[in-house]
């Protein structure tokens, strides 16, 4: 039990007790009729950690191992007597993505709250409110399991707003200068998008199984917050699919810069090649090794010939004007 951490609250309409580390029998033993207790528990690594806590709250072994193992996909199973809940929590933390496996155990006027680490949204949050004297301490188990899976719903959208930040942020950049680096990094935020995706998604299904669920110790008013929260979450759904489609579209406008320079630079070397190659021509007649050349014993036949290829250069450079193969501006100043 060493790893562990416990926050524990034990509270009712008129007070709220708190302890830091308490032993787990000492929490098992306060009142649960008139109270309702919560149990923040950090710091699980294995199942030797969990091992007290399942012989004190008779958590089911298929439970235990899913606490342990955290690439749990978001899910809410019913044990009889008490409900398993898991989802994935994602928080922005000095502007780095970090997630964790969330669990909870939640029964009669007992909620647990299973953890790797601290991110100290809980306790700031709900912990401390609790504390105050916050109007939550007059609901039940039921209110404290939604504001717990608010919380984690709403640091989804804060996330997703600081994805969608960079990628604005590349949106500029890109049409301004794109590099090779952009690339790189539109392809690093389209795996934040998977992962972010994959854990996600799921928790609107578990939020309606609580929605169509009947528990019996769950009041029947919350369940209006449920379909806010539900809410919430299709807004966080819509949003992941709005920025998959703006990274998409980023790379895609990515490729076509990329094309329309080496087309631009294809355009420029032909037009080189037009000029040059007749000229090319002319300076490999004069070249050849035959003894009767005309003009080629003239001291002025250099510069006649010389002065030809500038006529002749000249021309060629009017005609590609007249045609306007010369008029594009570049693509990014046209647009800008």
């Amino acid at each position: 039990m060493s790893n562990l951490r416990i926050d524990f609250y034990h509270y009712n309409a008129e007070e709220c007790l708190y302890l830091e580390n308490p032993p787990l029998s000492q929490c098992a033993a306060f009142d649960r009729v008139n109270y309702v207790n919560w149990l923040n528990i950090y710091g699980v690594k294995n199942q030797t950690d969990l091992q007290e806590a399942a012989e004190i709250f008779k958590i089911h072994p298929l439970v235990i191992e899913d606490i342990v193992h955290t690439e749990q996909r978001a899910k809410i199973e019913d044990y009889g007597d008490f409900y398993f809940v898991v989802l994935r929590m994602f928080a922005l933390r000095d502007n780095v993505i970090e997630d964790q496996q969330v669990s909870f155990i939640v029964k009669d006027n007992l909620v647990l709250t299973f953890r790797e680490s601290d991110f100290g949204i809980f306790k700031k949050q709900l912990g401390d409110k609790l504390v105050s004297g916050s109007s939550l301490r007059k609901m039940g188990e039921d209110f404290l399991l939604y504001k717990l899976l608010d919380l984690i719903i709403d640091n989804y959208y804060f996330v997703l707003e600081h994805v969608g930040g960079r990628l604005e942020r590349f949106d500029n950049e890109i049409m301004i200068h794109p590099t090779d680096l952009h690339v790189v990094q539109l392809q690093r935020i389209r795996s934040e998008l998977l992962y972010l995706r994959k854990y996600i998604l799921p928790v609107r299904e578990l939020i309606n199984v609580l929605q169509r669920n009947e528990i019996e110790y769950f009041n029947a008013d919350n369940k209006y917050y449920l379909r806010d929260m539900h809410d919430h979450m299709q807004r966080n759904v819509e949003e992941i699919d709005f920025q998959r489609e703006q990274l998409n579209s980023l790379m895609d406008f990515y490729y076509q810069l990329q094309t329309h320079k080496m087309n631009n630079v294809m355009k420029t070397l032909t037009i080189v090649s037009f000029i040059f190659l007749p000229l090319t021509f002319v300076a490999s007649l004069y070249g050849m090794n035959f003894t009767v050349i005309p003009r080629a014993d003239d001291p002025r036949g250099f510069w006649e010939v010389l002065i030809g290829m500038g006529i002749l250069a000249t021309i060629l450079v009017i005609y590609a004007f007249s045609r306007k193969w010369l008029s594009t501006k570049d693509f990014l100043k046209d647009k800008l």
